[in-house]
């Protein structure tokens, strides 16, 4: 990956004296808090604050993935992944990866500190402002530490849902969905 589309070292900037943070080249102000925090508020938040939340903090890592692209090209699928998966992790969300089963696209999330809920949004959220495309996404599986989120069409994550409701693992309705089950 060339060094200019994610640069690590600087990738958030703190500002002790005015008391700022900020992600590299972005004038909007982060906060940092505890997860606990974060936790708490959505305990008494309803579904569709948690969703909006969510789609705000996906939509803020896609932009700065949108701003470093934008300022080197078209750059492989191999950049586009590891600076999503960059500003994803500096962003705390976890250890971010990809997963193809097709057409059908899983990004994987490892030791996040946001409550599950909040993943398949961020996701979404986060491929659509980086990508400049609509992008639909529902959480797959919650296994231990990992997490998936399913990137598919609106029907496609509507049978796999349903495959998974009947019984059926999530790689086999990944499978399924592939060889066009119905």
């Amino acid at each position: 990956m060339t060094d200019s589309l994610f640069d690590l070292a600087h990738a958030v900037r703190f500002d002790l004296a005015s008391g700022s943070v900020r992600a590299q080249g972005q004038e909007d102000r982060l906060v940092l808090l505890p997860a606990k925090a974060l936790e708490n508020l959505l305990l008494y938040a309803s579904a569709e604050s948690g969703v909006a939340l969510g789609k705000a903090l996906g939509e803020s890592i896609g932009k700065r993935v949108a701003a470093r692209i934008g300022a080197t090209g078209a750059p492989s699928v191999d950049d586009f992944a590891t600076a999503l998966a960059g500003e994803a992790a500096v962003a705390g969300i976890g250890v971010v990866s990809f997963e193809r089963w097709g057409r059908a696209l899983v990004v994987v999330i490892e030791h996040s500190a946001l409550p599950v809920p909040l993943l398949a949004p961020v996701v979404g959220a986060a491929l659509e402002a980086a990508s400049g495309r609509t992008v639909y996404s529902a959480l797959l599986a919650h296994e231990g530490h990992s997490v998936r989120v399913l990137v598919a069409s609106p029907s496609g994550i509507d049978r796999v849902r349903g495959w998974i409701a009947s019984g059926i693992s999530w790689g086999d309705a990944l499978v399924k969905l592939q060889g066009g089950g119905s």
